[in-house]
């Protein structure tokens, strides 16, 4: 009875085995009958299936396919309706040609669940052409951004579709836009923010812009880089804001100069009460081939600390991206003055490694300063047509009152620093690699100015006992009075009396 049990289990284990290896074995077969045909003939068949279909069905049979999915050129019909009904976020980017991008807008506008959407089209020249929207055509969109071609006539329409709004982010860079002083007014009651890039409308075409906008805007953020001087013009932006834009409460202005017209108006008015009363103020940027004025919130500064009172009036502050070390300064020396022509500057940062007669060169254009932060110092001779330091340059660095070195790699940068800049009352630098804190901190304690008050050190390895120690030895070798010593970090601070 036993042995018939394990014949009739082994039959049936035998049974279930040979379909299992027939079924495996008939899969192997078709993938392999399918392996035969070419890639051709397989884009002739996706073209009448949809996209979706077509990645369900062939995606997970083998390598091949996946990268025939995946890398092929054959373009995928895809609707988006009936397969994507919780689609919430969709961002294209593409460098296909698309002459008109009606289809594109309709398929978005019709996505029952979208709130961002994103178009970026490199470098295509494209165009709009849908009709205003009806109320059967709304779309759900909270969120567009438009990075191609289009002209404001276009834009207006496109919006109409989206009268839920909330954010608009644009890139214009229709070279020729004739349209948009006949521009159509946009009425987007639930619209609170519009960032916006453009090289090629000037002030007044972006002042009909604003005008045409019917929306309580909280929010503006504009990046302009036509060569239009009046993009600097502080009344016209405060004209502009009090009349069309009361509800402001962030704004940023971004400003691309080429440097090369020098200017002889009046200095930019951006520090008058309007502005300061919103805390926005200006800053300049130098690099390679422009000039970047920025109008933007205050923030913070390394010179300051939380007891600090800001001083709006003598607060803009020049960025140099770009020294042109070992070449020709001409440039950078024209950049400076052109900012100067329309205001002045109390506070310096240069990002790069600078030399000690380059960084000269710079002080003697600009009498003003009150700080200055640099990256490093090198003590090697750059390309420059007179002697430096000259007796003004050492005039206007003697004003100097704050400095910070980013990256300290020789004592003698310090040394240097503290010569040029004897009314010097706080120094912060990093402390040299390769040196013992108490040594670094005892070369320079030594060499102190009579005005230097706070020295701020930053050691990757502070502590607690570091602070001990290096109070032991202050105390020890009398080389501070009446002083303080804290640490916040990584960074130690000496103050003294």
């Amino acid at each position: 009875m036993d042995h018939m049990k394990r014949q009739l289990s082994f039959n049936q284990l035998s049974e279930e085995n040979t379909k299992k290896l027939r079924n495996e074995l008939l899969d192997e077969l078709r993938v392999s009958s399918i392996e035969n045909l070419s890639n051709e003939l397989f884009h002739e068949i996706f073209d009448y299936l949809d996209g979706i279909d077509i990645y369900e069905a062939f995606s997970n049979i083998n390598y091949r396919f996946q990268q025939l999915l995946t890398s092929s050129p054959v373009l995928y019909k895809i609707e988006l309706i009936y397969s994507l009904p919780r689609l919430f976020s969709l961002n294209i980017r593409t460098m296909h040609i698309m002459g008109n991008l009606n289809d594109i807008y309709r398929l978005i506008f019709e996505l029952a669940a979208l709130k961002y959407n994103k178009l970026y089209l490199y470098g295509n020249e494209c165009s709009i052409s849908i009709p205003l929207a009806t109320g059967k055509q709304l779309s759900t969109i909270e969120y567009l951004e438009i990075v191609h071609y289009y002209t404001f006539d276009e834009l207006s329409d496109l919006i109409s579709y989206t009268p839920k709004l909330r954010h608009l982010n644009l890139s214009h860079i229709n070279q020729d836009d004739s349209t948009i002083e006949t521009m159509s007014p946009i009425n987007l009651e639930n619209l609170t923010s519009i960032s916006m890039y453009t090289n090629y409308i000037n002030f007044d075409e972006f002042e009909t812009f604003i005008q045409n906008i019917y929306s309580e805007l909280r929010t503006l953020h504009v990046t302009f880089s036509y060569q239009d001087i009046t993009f600097l013009d502080a009344y016209r932006w405060e004209k502009l804001i009090l009349q069309y834009l009361s509800q402001l409460k962030k704004f940023s202005l971004k400003y691309y100069d080429n440097g090369h017209s020098m200017y002889s108006g009046e200095r930019t008015q951006f520090n008058s009460s309007f502005w300061i009363e919103r805390k926005l103020i200006m800053n300049m940027e130098i690099n390679e081939y422009k000039i970047l004025y920025l109008v933007s919130p205050y923030r913070k500064r390394w010179y300051e600390d939380k007891n600090s009172t800001v001083d709006y009036l003598e607060s803009t502050q020049l960025t140099i991206n770009y020294v042109f070390d070992g070449e020709p300064a001409d440039f950078l020396f024209m950049y400076i003055k052109s900012i100067l022509n329309r205001v002045q500057i109390y506070h310096l940062d240069i990002q790069r490694k600078i030399s000690i007669d380059r960084l000269m060169q710079i002080i003697h254009l600009l009498p003003d300063l009150i700080t200055l932060k640099i990256n490093s110092l090198a003590f090697y001779r750059s390309f420059f047509n007179e002697e430096f330091p000259t007796t003004c340059s050492i005039e206007h660095a003697s004003k100097i009152k704050k400095v910070y070195i980013e990256n300290t790699q020789t004592i003698e940068e310090v040394y240097f620093l503290l010569h040029v800049c004897p009314h010097m009352e706080f120094l912060n630098l990093q402390c040299l690699h390769g040196t013992t804190i108490e040594l670094f901190l005892r070369d320079i304690l030594n060499k102190i100015n009579k005005d230097l008050r706070l020295l701020c050190i930053y050691v990757s390895k502070a502590d607690d006992n570091m602070i001990k120690r290096l109070s032991t030895m202050i105390d020890n070798e009398k080389l501070l009075s009446n002083y303080t010593i804290h640490r916040e970090l990584n960074d130690i601070y000496f103050q003294w009396k």
